[in-house]
């Protein structure tokens, strides 16, 4: 508002200055009381013009000025010149402050609706942010191991919170596949240990019931004691599954030789080979050491080359290769057995899973080799690949 008072005085001074040569001083019609000073000396004023003591002012170095007069604050604006003759003119306005105090109505005025209008607008945004938080605490207290249904729509706009949601929903999902696959391990645990527990109980019963031969008692006992080794065997593989973790794997590490952990693996499970009448040959060998778990190595080794035994036709062929690559150990198994269906490979590896045409008594194994095999690649930082066609056979590639 100063800066435009000033800039229209000067205007008005300039618009003077300019007729002065052409018009007469009464005849200048100007919007503001102006006063015409010659080599210091007032020649001409208008009526209202009441502005004291201009011969003194006009030599201020600067030329716009304001000063206290009347109770209010007064603009003056004085511009010097040298032509038509040495002078200056002199341009007032009083009661500039006045346009201060209207505004200050103004906003006083507008004070109650601006408020009104912030609270709208605040309340608006609060709305967005509170809104999907809100949604995800009334889904989150009705989630619960029976109910995972429930999920949050995402918001429309690409921001915090909906990135919020997202990963809200993701650990939903995985929360849901978790459990799933807990009720799965359960009834499998269930399942396996339910067979044995059956057959122990069923024959113990049936040799309480009257006095037996010797023979029976012995045949009774003997299968008592091979349901007892399959049960120990579930439960040495299901520890060896919860034994290690991403937290203390590293402190069972140590520098591995593993070409005579495999050599040792292969010499283990030769004589059962050789008796499915299954070539078992190495056909790419080269030293491979490397800081890892012995024992996690040997259930990768002992695992996939009992599978590989187990589910080859006699008079086929294993082929294993070990080499070490760029400080990378690269591990490959190939049988030439019943291979596996492309259905059924992305689940291979869960834990007692075992595809139907080898769930059956002269095929032994409960399906936790593979979920072994993978379970200590992955503590590991390694990698598992399997492939397969049915009746050709099946390559598994370990790359630690």
């Amino acid at each position: 508002m100063i800066e435009t008072t000033k800039n229209g005085l000067y205007s008005q001074s300039f618009y003077i200055k300019e007729h002065l040569s052409t018009t007469k001083f009464s005849d200048i019609h100007a919007k503001f009381p102006f006063a015409i000073v010659k080599n210091s000396q007032t020649i001409y004023k208008t009526k209202e013009f009441d502005f004291k003591g201009i011969e003194k002012i006009i030599h201020k170095k600067k030329p716009f000025s304001t000063v206290e007069r009347k109770g209010s604050q007064t603009a003056l604006y004085v511009l010097k010149f040298k032509k038509p003759f040495d002078g200056a003119i002199a341009v007032f306005k009083d009661d500039i402050d006045e346009g201060f105090e209207n505004v200050i109505t103004i906003i006083i005025a507008l004070e109650s609706i601006l408020f009104l209008l912030f609270m709208l607008l605040a309340n608006k945004m609060v709305n967005k942010i509170l809104k999907p938080i809100q949604n995800i605490s009334t889904v989150a207290k009705d989630i619960s191991i029976h109910n995972f249904q429930n999920k949050i729509p995402l918001t429309e706009s690409e921001d915090e919170i909906r990135n919020l949601i997202d990963t809200f929903n993701t650990m939903v999902d995985r929360l849901k596949d978790g459990v799933e696959k807990l009720d799965r391990f359960n009834s499998d645990v269930s399942h396996e240990l339910k067979t044995p527990l059956t057959v122990i109980n069923g024959k113990i019963e049936l040799a309480l019931k009257k006095d037996r031969d010797r023979a029976y008692y012995k045949e009774s006992l003997n299968m008592i004691q091979s349901e007892s080794h399959k049960i120990q065997k579930i439960v040495e593989e299901l520890l060896q599954l919860s034994k290690y973790s991403k937290e203390n794997i590293m402190q069972s590490f140590v520098p591995c030789d593993l070409n005579a952990i495999l050599l040792g693996t292969v010499d283990q499970y030769l004589p059962k080979a050789l008796a499915k009448n299954i070539d078992l040959e190495i056909i790419r060998f080269e030293k491979a050491t490397k800081n890892a778990s012995p024992e996690l190595i040997n259930a990768i080794f002992s695992n996939l080359i009992d599978n590989a035994v187990k589910y080859t036709s006699p008079g086929k062929n294993i082929h294993i290769s070990l080499w070490q690559e760029r400080k990378m150990i690269h591990f490959i198994i190939q049988d030439e057995g019943i291979g596996i269906a492309q259905k059924n490979l992305s689940k291979i590896t869960d834990r007692f899973y075992r595809v139907d045409e080898s769930r059956n008594k002269e095929t032994e194994g409960f399906g936790l080799g593979l979920s072994i095999v993978k379970n200590s690649i992955e503590l590991h930082k390694g990698e598992l690949y399997i492939t397969s066609k049915l009746d050709i056979g099946t390559t598994v590639e370990v790359i630690l």
